[in-house]
């Protein structure tokens, strides 16, 4: 896992130390996942907590935060020292950049030339072969964060590989989750914006599937269990059935188990409907055979 960043040393950017925690195992792997980001996710690197929590059920995170990253152009000076641009950055990597990557970077770039320096910056990430964007907006604590928060959304809709995370939101109001300067995070704001990344991570990259077959085959009388299976997304999930109700003498668990014994014998199609941690939904139809006891 690789770990770049510039001054790391400068006291101004010192997030609140957090305790140290395991790392979730991972589940299916969606391959390297790249996150570029300026000083504001210096909290997130700096901190074992929330560096864990970000990178939560992925295994191959690479980490490439600059203190005063811009887009495009020239970074701004920092301690004499000018980290790479974005586009600079995707440029060196080549083939190591992940096919997914998150964008943390902007707070930097002049207002006036914020729309051209996304349209390269996006160009740049396609062309250099990367499938996913996530790219999160900015916390208005200056109209011109309001201003480019609004852009954002704007020139993204013409890109179907960005989605945007929506750190504006999900920080309003939450002055608490900020240093004096209302930009860069304490402990509690590298929390929020790593669990914010990190399920966004999960909604794009290892979306909500269901996988229970489409036919299952009881018979009356007889104790009938089916556990239905859903991956991807942000666990826990929740099921339940939806349209009509189920056949006679079964339920479904809210864990998604199918249980009971059934009392009357046909054909049933059992319309489900499952939804994670982060209010995603997908549905799913199975056919129940339902056999006579003696047949």
């Amino acid at each position: 896992m690789i770990r770049s960043l510039v001054a790391v040393t400068v006291a101004f950017f010192v997030a609140i130390a957090g305790a140290s925690s395991a790392r979730a195992t991972a589940a299916a792997q969606p391959g390297r996942i790249t996150v570029i980001t300026d000083s504001v996710m210096t909290a997130v690197l700096w901190n074992a907590t929330p560096l864990a929590t970000l990178e939560n059920g992925f295994s191959d995170v690479d980490m490439e935060v600059g203190i005063c990253r811009t887009l495009t152009g020239e970074s701004c000076a920092f301690d004499d020292e000018r980290v790479p641009t974005l586009v600079d950055l995707v440029q060196s990597l080549g083939s190591q950049i992940g096919d997914t990557v998150v964008v943390e970077v902007g707070y930097n770039d002049p207002l006036a030339t914020f729309p051209s320096s996304f349209k390269q910056a996006v160009q740049t990430l396609l062309a250099a072969g990367v499938k996913r964007i996530l790219w999160v907006n900015y916390h208005v604590w200056d109209p011109q964060f309001a201003t480019m928060d609004t852009m954002l959304a704007q020139l993204a809709r013409a890109y179907p590989q960005v989605s945007i995370v929506d750190w504006e939101t999900d920080s309003a109001a939450q002055y608490h989750w900020f240093q004096g300067d209302g930009v860069h995070l304490v402990y509690d704001g590298a929390m929020a914006l790593a669990t914010l990344v990190n399920v966004a991570l999960k909604e794009t990259v290892t979306p909500l599937t269901v996988q229970a077959g489409s036919v299952q085959h009881a018979r009356v009388g007889q104790p009938f269990s089916l556990p239905l299976d859903a991956t991807g997304g942000v666990a826990p999930y929740q099921w339940q059935v939806t349209v009509r109700a189920l056949p006679r003498g079964l339920h479904l668990l809210a864990d998604g188990l199918l249980e009971g014994v059934p009392k009357t014998q046909g054909r049933a199609v059992v319309h489900l409907l499952v939804t994670d941690s982060a209010g995603r939904v997908v549905r799913k139809s199975l056919t129940l055979m339902t056999e006579a006891a003696n047949s």
